[in-house]
């Protein structure tokens, strides 16, 4: 019986079976795939139940009437053949309710007038024969078992190169039209080592192939750009998106992360062709495997990637539960293509995941050590590897420099100690190396008085040694700040009983940390220096200097004694660990005698070079619970982390795949689930990402979605073939991008007929070849690359190129300045640029970038004037104009021939002669207005002229500022940003 819409369904919710989710999802045997009435018989004209029935029904029907029982309208049910069949007569379509509610001009009418529009006469129509012929059901197409289709018999005499280009011939045909011969040679290796490498090729690489356009030599074309270093900065700036990858933790403070290894972990992945089944595991279950490597642990930071909430007054186990439910939802959708985050608060609406099956599924990713803390503790001692090169050449240095102490001498003179006292008692003993350790009483204040005698001479400053001492045991933690502080200090020389104050200027520096600056407060005694050092402790075990110059320098005639008096405040009294040295110069300026590394250099040297070389980088990665400390994990009623329903336990979504009997009921087992064998979908989705990084769209469009309510297959058995060759050839990416670029379909001209917009507008049916705008990455990138700007640094920390946003302000954190990093690191590839959440670089959000607050699994290119604002004025993209407009002037006398080489640099195919023209037009008319404008021709130019001079007589001003107009126009074409 069909109950009405609106009807109410008693009862208390009841969590969906496998029987429940039968039919719309997986029904029918692997051999049939379809369930059939009694009477069907296949006829040519056979509706499919996939291909036009079900999208019927995922967009009219089934948020109401679908698996999600407590949410079903009239207790009807469409997604199972055994519920519709409460509505559907099969065979007799006039006698069904179902059909009988679509045709109805009525109230009840299906769906309703609220709901959605009335289906139209062709969909009516649909599902009039589709039950005319027994309303079969079928499996969704993209959770059959993945089998290898037959290859198609060739379909156009003399196209096509591989397997590929089978299944392509095949749906071209059938709509009519014919392939395109293949692509000019220049454009089609332009095109080739952007999709590749992200970078365009070199002008002698295009023109060496379009000479000698062979097969062969397209080939060898296509091995050495997959052996690039730059292969695997391209592709692992896709994986960024897809792994939400910023250098920030989000949310309101959204303070600094260091996470970068993980990236250059992916890049590595991507060039050393990890295996996809390998790059999934390490990723999701590293720190799981046997013997786990530093390696396979980083790869964690995958799902370290999360948000992290800092802000005080939060709950960490809130956002450590979304923190959760993020990467449970970004694995599926990663791996699976599925939107399993909709089944947090209620059973998904679509898909066969029960919201029961979403707390099953996120138990296995509940147990790690993690927990919104601030610290972001676990975090993994990384050494990159690069800097691990770099410390053998530190190591060397070291070496000379020990034999060189050996026969130079210092500039800075350690004194020994006449006397020593404290003010409030302590016990101070000089040691062997002219040290003076303080023990005993430890008040809160103290003043130490020690009398030196300095040798004759003349003396320019004095410098403070504090050193570590093992007495403050572990009472001294992390984040105390120290136990020793120096307020002031004093120096007088002594003459009897007289003593005679000497002034100070400020203190320089504390060379105890890099790049920080101590500033004296002198005020109104100028023989004391208001100054202070922390004594180091915790992690930093090394002793902190300061050097303090005298006002002016201190010429003595004879030995004269020297009272040197520190007051100072101790924050553990009771506990005394001062342990200090003072030592006097007589160099020129005691700064400059640190500057020129003739102060302790064997110290300098270590704490300096190999600090900054060899110090670890702390990542965030998953660390499992011990047994013992396993969570409990509950339904979140309404998704609420707060709102416990029932216990759960480990499991995956019955619908599909079972969990393999072998894999441990952890993330590693998750793992191992979604690369088996049986799992029909991540092959699938894997191919289909690559394929629309190709093609600008993938097999199936929707790369997030490949539920029911995702767009279909435009061509499911080369999407299957591709995903079953990929599985069964050892999940090898190179091998699959290869196959992809070898086929004729991908080197096709995408000069479009009228034909073709009309049959296939948007190049489904791939019938020419593909051409879209390049993405934000290497937008910039190129532009960089054509004027030899581009660094080919490869890895490390994050860097800081040109900003027209020059600071960010966050709540409570007051912010951050955006500094432009020195040298080549601001003309570093796009995927280094350091990515704050709250404030992304403006070129890149402009250009479709994902926000990396999420997952996000494509970008949706727009177009919007802002980005012709971008390229046409960012510093980035003048100063490469500027630098190609140099080449262009340094390559010939003749302005066209000027011109020719840098169009054709540029664009990478010879010059066509209107264009040429119209630059050369340009180029006359941008003179003639820098020469009556010569100040701004010196700031396009970036030349500094001086107009009471004949600066108007500088032509060559003139002519790099009309230049660098016409590389920019070039560098905004069309042409130069579309593939």
């Amino acid at each position: 019986m069909f109950l009405k819409h609106g009807t109410v369904l008693l009862g208390l919710f009841i969590p969906l079976t496998l029987a429940g989710y039968s039919g719309f999802f997986h029904e029918g045997s692997e051999s049939e795939g379809a369930i059939a009435s009694p009477r069907t018989a296949l006829t040519e004209d056979r509706i499919g139940f996939n291909e036009s029935i079900r999208p019927i029904l995922a967009q009219h029907c089934i948020s109401c009437h679908g698996p999600d029982e407590e949410h079903r309208e009239a207790g009807l049910r469409l997604d199972t053949r055994e519920g519709a069949l409460d509505s559907i007569e099969p065979e007799d379509p006039e006698s069904s309710e179902l059909f009988a509610r679509i045709v109805s001009e009525d109230d009840d009418r299906m769906p309703p007038i609220d709901h959605a529009d009335p289906l139209n006469p062709e969909q009516i129509e649909l599902v009039r024969k589709w039950i005319e012929q027994g309303a079969d059901y079928e499996v969704h197409w993209s959770f059959k078992p993945l089998k290898k289709p037959a290859l198609p018999p060739p379909s156009f005499s003399g196209w096509g190169r591989n397997e590929i280009d089978r299944f392509v011939a095949q749906k071209i045909k059938s709509s009519g039209l014919t392939p395109s011969s293949d692509g000019d040679p220049h454009r089609l290796i332009r095109r080739l080592a952007l999709d590749l490498t992200g970078l365009p090729p070199t002008k002698e690489m295009t023109d060496s192939y379009a000479a000698n356009p062979t097969p062969e030599n397209y080939e060898a074309i296509v091995d050495d750009l997959l052996a690039s270093p730059s292969f695997g900065e391209h592709w692992a700036a896709m994986w960024m998106d897809i792994a939400r990858y910023a250098d920030t933790m989000g949310y309101a403070e959204d303070k600094k992360r260091d996470i970068w290894p993980w990236r250059d972990w992916v890049i590595r992945a991507f060039n050393d062709n990890k295996p996809y089944d390998e790059f999934t595991i390490e990723q999701i279950a590293g720190d799981l495997l046997p013997n786990a490597s530093t390696d396979q642990r980083l790869a964690t930071a995958f799902h370290r990637n999360t948000l992290n909430n800092t802000e005080g007054g939060t709950s960490n186990e809130e956002f450590r539960m979304i923190a959760v439910k993020d990467r449970i939802s970004t694995t599926i959708n990663v791996w699976m293509g599925l939107t399993m985050r909709c089944a947090e608060c209620h059973t998904h609406k679509y898909d066969p995941i029960s919201q029961t099956e979403y707390y099953q599924f996120l138990v296995y990713f509940n147990q790690t050590v993690d927990a919104d803390d601030n610290d972001e503790r676990p975090r993994l001692e990384v050494f990159p590897p690069e800097r691990a090169a770099a410390l053998v050449d530190v190591q060397k240095e070291v070496a000379s420099l020990k034999e060189k102490i050996k026969t130079e001498p210092e500039v800075w003179s350690i004194l020994t100690a006449d006397e020593v006292k404290s003010r409030d008692g302590a016990t101070l003993k000089t040691q062997d190396d002219g040290s003076i350790v303080a023990s005993g009483v430890n008040p809160r204040f103290d003043q130490y008085q020690v009398t030196y005698e300095l040798p004759a001479g003349t003396h320019t400053g004095l410098r403070l040694e504090i050193f570590p001492s093992d007495s403050a045991g572990g009472n001294v933690g992390r984040g105390h700040g120290g136990a020793f502080v120096v307020n002031h200090i004093e120096a007088s020389l002594l003459d009897g009983e007289s003593a005679s104050p000497l002034k100070f200027s400020k203190a320089r520096a504390d060379f105890s940390q890099v790049n920080h600056k101590i500033q004296g407060a002198i005020g109104d005694e100028p023989h004391k220096i208001g100054w202070a050092v922390n004594h180091p402790v915790d992690g930093y075990r090394t002793k902190r200097t300061a050097v303090i110059e005298f006002a002016k320098p201190l010429k003595l005639e004879s030995a004269t004694r020297i009272k040197f008096t520190i007051t100072h405040a101790s924050q553990w009294p009771g506990l005394n660990v001062a342990k200090f040295r003072v030592s006097s110069t007589e160099f020129d300026s005691p700064v400059q005698a640190f500057k020129d590394e003739k102060i302790d250099p064997l110290r300098w040297k270590l704490e300096k070079l190999v600090k900054q070389l060899n110090s670890p980088v702390r990542v965030p990665v998953l660390e499992e619970r011990s047994e013992k400390d396993r969570r409990e994990t509950f339904v979140n009623l309404r998704g609420n982390y707060m709102a416990k329903g029932e216990k759960v336990e480990a499991d995956v979504p019955k619908a599909f795949h079972d969990f393999p009997g072998d894999a441990p009921a952890n993330r590693l087992g998750v793992a191992m689930w979604l690369m088996s064998d049986e799992n029909p979908l991540t092959a699938r989705v894997a191919v289909n990402r690559f394929w629309a990084r190709f093609f600008g769209l993938g097999i199936v469009e929707t790369e997030e979605d490949f539920g029911t309510q995702g767009a279909p297959p435009s061509n499911a058995e080369l999407l299957d073939w591709l995903a079953a060759d990929f599985r069964d050839n050892g999940w090898n990416t190179k091998r699959l991008l290869k196959q992809i670029v070898m086929s004729s379909a991908y080197r096709q001209d995408n000069k479009a007929t009228s034909e073709q917009l009309e049959k296939d507008p948007r190049n489904r049916l791939m019938a020419r070849g593909p051409r879209f705008r390049l993405s934000a990455e290497v937008v910039r990138d190129q532009a960089l690359a054509v004027s030899g700007l581009l660094s080919q640094k490869l890895y490390g920390p994050p860097v800081y190129p040109h900003n027209p946003v020059k600071r960010v302000r966050n709540a409570f954190t007051g912010g951050s300045n955006w500094k432009v990093s020195e040298g080549e690191d601001r003309n570093r590839r796009a995927l280094y640029t350091f990515l704050k959440r709250s404030s992304p670089h403006p070129l890149f959000e402009t250009f479709d970038m994902a926000t990396r607050t999420v997952c996000n699994m494509r970008r949706i290119r727009t177009n919007t004037p802002l980005q012709s604002f971008m390229t046409l004025n960012d510093v980035t993209f003048i100063e490469a104009a500027r630098e190609l407009a140099k080449q262009m002037l340094d390559h010939s006398d003749d302005v066209t021939q000027q011109i020719k080489f840098g169009l054709e640099k540029s664009l990478l195919h010879p010059a066509r002669a209107d264009h040429l023209e119209e630059l050369v037009k340009l180029y006359d008319l941008t003179v003639a207005e820098y020469e009556s404008d010569i100040e701004s021709a010196a700031k396009m130019a970036d030349t500094e002229t001086d107009a009471k001079t004949e600066a108007e007589k500088d032509s060559d001003t003139v002519q790099l500022a009309a230049m660098t107009v016409v590389v920019n126009v070039i560098l905004n074409l069309d042409e130069f940003l579309t593939r």
